[in-house]
C-alpha cells in the first residue's frame, strides 16, 4: 500500500473518516476499514513527516484519546461537521461526550472511561483547550489548543503569549563551559525529576548551553504573563507545556518575583514529565533547588580573547574589549564593532570600532547616573605627581588582563582607587578624564537611592549597582564615598549591627569588582581601614600652588576674551581651588554679558574674585587690593 505523500494528504483522510463517522447511520465496518487504511498508509510513509502519528508518539496517546484529538481537529477544520452538530444538539461547542459518541464505531466507551477522563490525562491537560472548565469531564469542550492545532495543520508553531521556541542552533559552539555542558547533559539524560537551576548573570549563555545540551528549548517569559487573567495565564502555561512535549524540549524560565507563575509551571512540568530549567542570577534565588549548575560571572581575559578571535578572525588581538564581560556582552560588542567598521568602510575591526561599540552598549541601569565624558587628562591642570598617578591608573586598567599571563597570582582585572582632598580640587573631573581615556562612560552612584532604611535593601541596591557598572562597562564613581565606606561602629544597637553588615557587604563587592571603581572623599580619615587596605591607588588632590593657579587662570580666561591682558600672576595670589577659580571667572563673564560687552574688563574680574573670596571670609591679596586702588592707567576700580 502506498504511503502519504505529504501531511496535508494525511489530514484530508482523517477529515473523510470523521465525515463518515458523523453520518446519520454511520457504517461501522466501513469506518473501521478507513481507520485501518489510514494507519497502514502512515506506516508506509517512510521519509515523510506526518503530524498525526508524531503527535500520538510524542504525547504517548492511547487510541481513544488520539481519536478524540483528531475529532476535535475535524470539527475545527470542517464547517459542515460543526453545523451538523449544532443543528442536532443546539449547542455552540462540541463536548468530549459528543466526541466519544462520534468515535464509538472505532473505539467504544467503557464504564471506566468517565473515571479516566476525570484524571489529568494528556488529552484533557495539554491537547484540549482549558476554556470553560466544568466539574463534569464529559461536558468539557472538545477544542484543540492552538499549539496542537497549528502543528497538525501546518507542522508549525503557534504564537503563544510569553513563549519563544529556541530551535536547535547549528552555529559555532564556543567551548567555554565544557564542564557545565556535561552537567546539563547528565541532567537531561537522567535527572528530569528535578528542576535544574542555572545560576549566572544575564548574558552568560545559559539558554545557549541548554540548546547545546538538549536541542530545542522553549523559553517561557513569565513576566509577560503577569498582566493576564489567571485563566489566560493557565492557558498560556499549558500551551507552553504542549509545545515542549511536541519538540521533546525542556522549558526554561526566570522565576517571577512571587514565584506564583513559576510554581504553577513547575507543577505542570512534573505532572507531564517535561524537563524544566530555572534561570536565576543570584544564590539567594535558589529556593528549593536540588540540582544547580553555576556558570562563571564573567569571562576570563583568555576566554574573552578566544571568543573575540572566533567571532572576528580578521581583527587583531589588540582590538578585543577590556574588562569584566559575559559572553553575551562580547557577542553584542562584536556585532556593534562590525557595524561601525562597515559604516567606515574599513576592511577589519579596529580598536576605535571596539571603543565605539562599548560606548553604544547598555544594560539595565539602576542606582546610578550614566554620563558620557568629554574632559581629558590633558585638559586638567595638575601637579606632576598627581598626573603620574592618574596615568598609572589608566595603564593598570588597560593591561589588567595581562597580569595573570605574566605570572602574578590571584590577580583581577579591576582597578580601585580613592581620590581625597578639599572640595573643588578636581577629584570628580579626574574620574571623568580617566573614563574618557579608557573609552568608557562614567556611572555615578546615586547614594540617595542606594541607602535604604529597611534591613538588607541597601545591600541589594549595591549589588544591582555593581551589576549595572559591569553590564554597561562603566567606570564606577562613588562621590562623597565616606558616607558608604565609613568606619564600622562598635555595636551598641541593632542599627549599628545592620550598618556594619552593609559596610561588610560593600567591602566584599569592591574587592571582587572586576571593573574600574573610583571613590572620592574630602576626609580620608573617615574611611574604614579595611577599605584602604584593599584600594590599589590613593591619590591626594591638594590645593594648587601659585604656579598652577596662574596656569588655571590663563586656561579659563584667555587674553582674547579680555579687554586688556589680565595680571595673571597677581590673580594667582588668591588661594582658591580650581572649581572656585572657575566660579570667579563665570561671575565675571555673567556681569560682562549683562552689560552687553564682548570682552571682560579687569574691574569685572576683580569684583567677581572678591565675591568668591568673601564666601570663605577671605579678602583680596595685597597686590590685587593695590591694583584696585590705583587701577590700570590711573583709573580707580570700585571697592
Amino acid at each position: 500500500m502506498d504511503g502519504f505523500e505529504n501531511n496535508s494528504q494525511c489530514i484530508l483522510e482523517y477529515l473523510a473518516l470523521f465525515q463518515a463517522l458523523s453520518a446519520e447511520e454511520a457504517d461501522a465496518e466501513r469506518c473501521r476499514q478507513m481507520w485501518n487504511t489510514i494507519l497502514e498508509r502512515e506506516q508506509a510513509s517512510d521519509g515523510v513527516q506526518l503530524a498525526p502519528p508524531f503527535l500520538r508518539l510524542q504525547f504517548q496517546l492511547e487510541e481513544r484519546d488520539f481519536l478524540l484529538a483528531m475529532a476535535a481537529l475535524a470539527l475545527e477544520m470542517d464547517g459542515g461537521l460543526r453545523n451538523a452538530f449544532r443543528r442536532k444538539y443546539a449547542l455552540a461547542l462540541p463536548t468530549i461526550e459528543y466526541g466519544l459518541q462520534l468515535i464509538s464505531p472505532l473505539c467504544p466507551s467503557s464504564c471506566e472511561t468517565l473515571a479516566e477522563l476525570a484524571g489529568n490525562t494528556m488529552l484533557c491537560g495539554l491537547l484540549l483547550t482549558t476554556a470553560e472548565l466544568t466539574a463534569y469531564p464529559l461536558e468539557r469542550p472538545l477544542i484543540l489548543c492552538r499549539t496542537v492545532l497549528a502543528f497538525l495543520t501546518g507542522l508549525s508553531a503557534a504564537e503563544i503569549p510569553g513563549c519563544i521556541p529556541l530551535m536547535a542552533d547549528e552555529t559555532q559552539w564556543l567551548p567555554l563551559h565544557e564542564r557545565e555542558l556535561e552537567q546539563v547533559e547528565s541532567w537531561y539524560a537522567l535527572g528530569l525529576e528535578n528542576t535544574l537551576y542555572l545560576c549566572a548573570p544575564a548574558g552568560s549563555g545559559r539558554k545557549t548551553l541548554l540548546r547545546r545540551a538538549c536541542g530545542h528549548v522553549v523559553w517561557a517569559k513569565l513576566d509577560e504573563l503577569s498582566p493576564l487573567s489567571p485563566l489566560d495565564q493557565d492557558h498560556a502555561l499549558r500551551e507552553m507545556a504542549a509545545l515542549a512535549t511536541l519538540l521533546d524540549a525542556p522549558i526554561c524560565a526566570a522565576p517571577d518575583p512571587d514565584r506564583g507563575l513559576f510554581r504553577q509551571l513547575e507543577r505542570l512540568c512534573r505532572q507531564y514529565g517535561i524537563p524544566l530549567a530555572a534561570l536565576v542570577e543570584e544564590d539567594r534565588e535558589l529556593e528549593g533547588a536540588k540540582e544547580v549548575v553555576r556558570l562563571p560571572r564573567q569571562l576570563s581575559a583568555q576566554q574573552r580573547q578566544a571568543v573575540w578571535s572566533a567571532l572576528l578572525p580578521q581583527a587583531g588581538s589588540d582590538t578585543a574589549p577590556k574588562g569584566a564581560m559575559t559572553i553575551g556582552a562580547v557577542l553584542e560588542t562584536a556585532r556593534l564593532a562590525l557595524r561601525t567598521a562597515a559604516v567606515n568602510e574599513w576592511q577589519a575591526v579596529t580598536m576605535e570600532d571596539t571603543r565605539q561599540a562599548m560606548l553604544q552598549r547598555g544594560g539595565a541601569l539602576e542606582f546610578g547616573v550614566r554620563y558620557q565624558t568629554d574632559v581629558t587628562l590633558e585638559d586638567m591642570v595638575l601637579s606632576d605627581h598627581v598626573r603620574e598617578q592618574l596615568e598609572m591608573i589608566c595603564q593598570a586598567a588597560l593591561c589588567g588582563d595581562k597580569l595573570t599571563a605574566w605570572g602574578l597570582p590571584r590577580q583581577r582585572e579591576g582597578v580601585t582607587a580613592v581620590f581625597h582632598g578639599p572640595s573643588g580640587t578636581g577629584k570628580t573631573m579626574a574620574a571623568s578624564a580617566i573614563a574618557h581615556r579608557l573609552g568608557m562612560p562614567l556611572l555615578r552612584a546615586d547614594l540617595s537611592q542606594i541607602m535604604d532604611k529597611y534591613v538588607g535593601e541597601t545591600e541589594k541596591h549595591l549589588g544591582r549597582l555593581f551589576r549595572s557598572a559591569r553590564e554597561n562597562h562603566c567606570v564606577l564613581l562613588f562621590d562623597e564615598a565616606d558616607s558608604l565606606f565609613g568606619k564600622r561602629a562598635q555595636v551598641t544597637s541593632g542599627h549599628d549591627k545592620y550598618a556594619n553588615l552593609s559596610t561588610s557587604y560593600l567591602l566584599q563587592e569592591i574587592e571582587q569588582h572586576d571593573g574600574i571603581a573610583i571613590l572620592s572623599t574630602n576626609l580620608l580619615s573617615n574611611f574604614d581601614e579595611a577599605f584602604l587596605r584593599r584600594l590599589q591607588y590613593i591619590v591626594r588632590f591638594g590645593l594648587p600652588d601659585a604656579a598652577l593657579r596662574e596656569t588655571l587662570w590663563r586656561q579659563v580666561l584667555p587674553p582674547k576674551r579680555c579687554a586688556e591682558e589680565p595680571p595673571y600672576a597677581q590673580l594667582a595670589q588668591a588661594e582658591l581651588s580650581p572649581a572656585r577659580i572657575l566660579a570667579a571667572v563665570r561671575g565675571a563673564v555673567v556681569k560682562t554679558l549683562g552689560t552687553g560687552q564682548e570682552t571682560v574688563d579687569l574691574s569685572g574680574i576683580i569684583t567677581a574674585l572678591r565675591m568668591e573670596l568673601e564666601k570663605g571670609n577671605k579678602s583680596l591679596p595685597k597686590p590685587l587690593a593695590e591694583l584696585c586702588k590705583t587701577g590700570s592707567g590711573g583709573n580707580e576700580y570700585g571697592s
